[in-house]
């Protein structure tokens, strides 16, 4: 693995910690939305959108439930959009400074929720979740990076760390179990005003124990220049995977030809001069010098089919790529369809079974199951990333997917739990696998930009949200299935195409590895035998 003789596997082992505890407390808690408006409907949050002859009875009208979902809405679609912000932070100012930004959002956010019914001049349920929501991802992309303080677990630690964000949303479940406990006597000021030590944590753990720069896989011998066509230096990862065989002064092709990763003249341009820079005499490096990875790190890396794809590249030249599109259209359909199902849960399942009663335990099942559900994936993520191609992890995620998606259209118990099963492990393994693929395609050196562009497109996509809640409530009068239906067959067709990509480039990228590795392979004289001279 990768040597940091600066910082001891204890210290690392405790940043590794440090992050777990914050992603578990602060990067995701918004998600867990249903069990926080839950609290905020009986405390009479936005009771004045409704008549009072509305007010009366046990429902809660359409106005009320569209603008309290248009927090969630809000929320989301801010932590989405933050990723590019955290991602250009990220690269230039490195993850201390993130975790620095991201305590004091969160500690604001917590501030102003606290004190949200006593000012009525901003609507405070709204911009505090907001600020809340923007400071979730300084504290969890700033993280990412620790997967390459142990590289062989590198899949187990963002595992590790998605499932802890996931969980994160049982922040909000424990809290409504205490106020039920309490009969309300627990108050979301009391509530928010505890949290504050979350945030006060962050601080403290960035300015004493975390990283101040991002580790990087094999740490960076040098990287390409900002320009199109400048190749000024090599970047480690494209050293691993593309080396120069020390011995014959030829390329060993550890991990793929570049020419087959499908980005085209971008990868033929950039192969050739790599090849050129690592083959000319002027640079003599041999291979211990450029990485100190062992047989069963390698061996990992080669299972995955795509890793060091685009790595080199500029954030510019990725993003040209069908690596980057089909990765970003998956998304944006994805947490849209997540972020809808998690605002609407209770609303949906009342429509299909015609039962506020039922809606009640299926909305209380989900919501102990999805902070569970980020706990159980992280050995299921990990095992799968790093064990099996990306191609086939993105198979068993489209399948989950797709599976989902036709069961929560039923008006059948069964279904409806094999939904919320189904669901809060394929939200984690989602997630895990979108920062994994983005990770061994792109590299460490353009994530922040890339993985932020990502999340911040797919944030303004989920604006479309709360044009689905006027849908389904003013048009389709309360049917949530022509959304649903709708969602699913969009996130099928591009999985479908996502997944053939992946597998067709994994498939070119071995072939053509192996080929190269035929032709610098040395040639083998048979015993006794002895050349003729004509």
């Amino acid at each position: 693995m990768p040597h940091y003789p600066d910082v001891p596997v204890s210290r690392r082992l405790l940043q590794i910690s440090c992050a777990f505890i914050w992603c578990l407390t602060a990067a995701g808690p918004i998600f867990g939305f249903a069990a926080l408006k839950t609290v905020w409907l009986r405390e009479g949050v936005y009771m004045n959108r409704c008549t009072p002859e509305e007010n009366e009875v046990d429902f809660i009208c359409s106005a009320r439930e569209i603008r309290i979902n248009f927090i969630f809405t809000c929320a989301s679609v801010v932590t989405n959009i933050a990723g590019v912000i955290v991602g250009s932070i990220l690269d230039k100012y490195g993850p201390q400074i993130c975790g620095y930004i991201g305590g004091i959002l969160i500690g604001v956010g917590a501030l102003m929720l606290a004190f949200a019914d006593k000012i009525m001049l901003l609507d405070l349920y709204v911009w505090g979740y907001i600020i809340l929501a923007f400071g979730g991802p300084f504290v969890f992309i700033s993280s990412f990076h620790l997967s390459n303080a142990f590289p062989a677990y590198s899949g187990l630690i963002l595992a590790l760390l998605t499932g802890a964000f996931d969980s994160s949303t049982g922040i909000y479940l424990f809290y409504r179990l205490i106020y039920d406990e309490t009969n309300g006597r627990f108050h979301p000021k009391a509530f928010f005003l505890l949290y504050l030590i979350v945030p006060i944590f962050i601080v403290v753990a960035s300015a004493t124990i975390m990283p101040k720069d991002s580790y990087k896989p094999g740490g960076n011998i040098a990287k390409f220049g900002e320009e199109d066509d400048d190749l000024d230096l090599v970047d480690a990862s494209s050293i691993v995977a593309l080396d120069v065989d020390s011995r014959t002064g030829g390329i060993d092709p550890l991990r793929r030809d570049k020419t087959a990763t499908g980005g085209g003249e971008i990868e033929d341009m950039l192969l050739s001069e790599q090849v050129a820079l690592l083959s000319d005499g002027e640079r003599d490096l041999d291979r211990k010098d450029i990485y100190e990875y062992d047989a069963e790190e390698m061996a990992k890396f080669r299972i995955s089919g795509v890793w060091g794809a685009l790595h080199g590249h500029t954030a510019l030249q990725q993003i040209r790529t069908p690596w980057f599109m089909l990765l970003c259209l998956f998304t944006m359909i994805q947490m849209l369809r997540l972020n809808y199902f998690v605002a609407s849960i209770r609303a949906q399942y009342d429509f299909i079974f015609h039962s506020p009663d039922i809606a009640r335990r299926i909305n209380e099942v989900f919501d102990i199951a999805l902070p569970v559900g980020g706990v159980i994936t992280v050995p299921i993520a990990g095992y799968l990333l790093d064990n099996y191609s990306m191609a086939v992890a993105l198979g068993v995620l489209l399948g989950m997917g797709t599976t989902m998606g036709i069961l929560g259209n039923f008006p059948s118990i069964i279904a409806a739990y094999g939904n919320v099963g189904i669901f809060v492990i394929y939200r984690s393994l989602f997630y895990t696998a979108a920062s994994d693929y983005s990770a061994k395609v792109f590299g460490f050196d353009t994530f922040g930009k890339v993985y932020g562009l990502i999340s911040t497109i797919s944030g303004v996509f989920n604006f479309a949200q709360s044009g689905f809640d006027h849908l389904t409530h003013e048009v389709l009068h309360r049917d949530p299935r022509p959304v649903n239906i709708g969602l699913l067959i969009l996130s099928t067709s591009i999985g479908s195409l996502w997944v053939w990509y992946v597998a067709t480039q994994t498939k070119k990228i071995r072939r053509s590895a192996l080929e190269i590795e035929a032709e610098q392979a040395a040639v083998l004289r048979m015993p006794g035998y002895a050349s003729s001279e004509y």
